[in-house]
């Protein structure tokens, strides 16, 4: 009889340690302290603990969220915890970084210091979004620009394949040379438009655009008009350069002229004359200003001028 009370002793100590020894973790009253760096999926907290590791707070509806003034734990919602606030959370770890809450506490000192940081990371948040805007729409923007260049360029190249074509049709009907070179034995100058260029650039000021229209009215009411474009540059820089840049300032006065009503047709091909004529010295900025120049001439067939 006393042997069999031993064993029963026996057999129930061991169950009670062998239950002690597997009993599972989520039981134990587990702890951690650190500062909360985001909220992830479901309310989830990303937790920066004060060991170094990084641990994810698992919340729910049970966790009870406490608010510590005055010795005092006050009752708050899961809302006030914000990153940057430092917290103590007690639960129950599922995994050495995983952690279900059933309760976290702060104290008063740790919101404010939290909100503190909050106010100061905040306005540098937008102004960070206001920056990326801006400089999506400048992105934008120049890439619209440089697609209405494209189209320009493509509406020039038509033209003066236009232009070309007609000079063509001309010579091999009348025997008329319609080139800026044979134009002007057959044709008597009506008017000319000089326009001045600012050091390496093709663009045109609105007073050269306004002389332009006007020219472009005038040759309107002119019959048996053409419209002669000569690009010229100073001799600073290379010559190649200057070349390429005579002919983009005769392209940019042509393009204009064809905006104010002149059809290609109209047009002799616009030449890129490059440092040829120079008027000036170009050793002198005042020479340098006159050589940078598109020459526009109206001219009207003699043969009607003399009738």
């Amino acid at each position: 009889m006393r042997l069999t009370h031993r064993r029963q002793r026996l057999v129930l100590t061991l169950v009670l340690l062998l239950g002690a020894a597997w009993a599972p973790r989520a039981l134990a009253d587990d702890h951690v302290r650190g500062v909360i760096a985001g909220r992830g999926a479901g309310g989830a907290l990303m937790l920066y603990a004060d060991d170094g590791t990084t641990v994810t707070v698992i919340m729910s509806d049970a966790t009870k969220v406490r608010r510590e003034v005055n010795m005092r734990q006050l009752k708050v919602s899961s809302d006030m915890l914000m990153p940057g606030l430092r917290v103590e959370v007690s639960g129950a770890f599922t995994s050495p970084d995983r952690l279900v809450a059933e309760r976290v506490r702060f104290g008063g000192s740790d919101l404010k210091l939290a909100r503190a940081i909050r106010g100061g990371i905040e306005p540098t948040d937008h102004r960070s979004l206001e920056n990326e805007r801006r400089i999506a729409d400048n992105a934008r923007l120049i890439d619209e620009q440089q697609q209405t260049l494209r189209k320009q360029e493509e509406k020039i190249a038509t033209n003066r394949e236009a232009i070309r074509t007609n000079d063509e049709k001309m010579v091999a009907t009348t025997g008329v040379l319609g080139s800026r070179l044979g134009a002007l034995d057959d044709f008597a100058v009506i008017s000319k438009v000089v326009v001045y260029f600012g050091n390496g650039e093709a663009s045109i000021s609105s007073t050269d655009k306004a002389a332009l229209r006007q020219l472009a009215e005038q040759a309107r009411d002119l019959p048996g008009y053409k419209v002669q474009v000569e690009g010229y540059a100073s001799s600073v820089g290379s010559h190649d350069a200057n070349q390429r840049l005579s002919m983009r300032r005769a392209d940019a006065v042509a393009s204009v002229l064809n905006q104010s009503g002149i059809p290609p047709t109209k047009m002799v091909v616009p030449a890129a004359l490059g440092e040829s004529q120079q008027l000036a010295p170009s050793a002198t900025v005042q020479g340098q200003a006159e050589n940078r120049r598109t020459v526009v001439t109206l001219l009207q067939n003699k043969g009607i001028v003399e009738k």
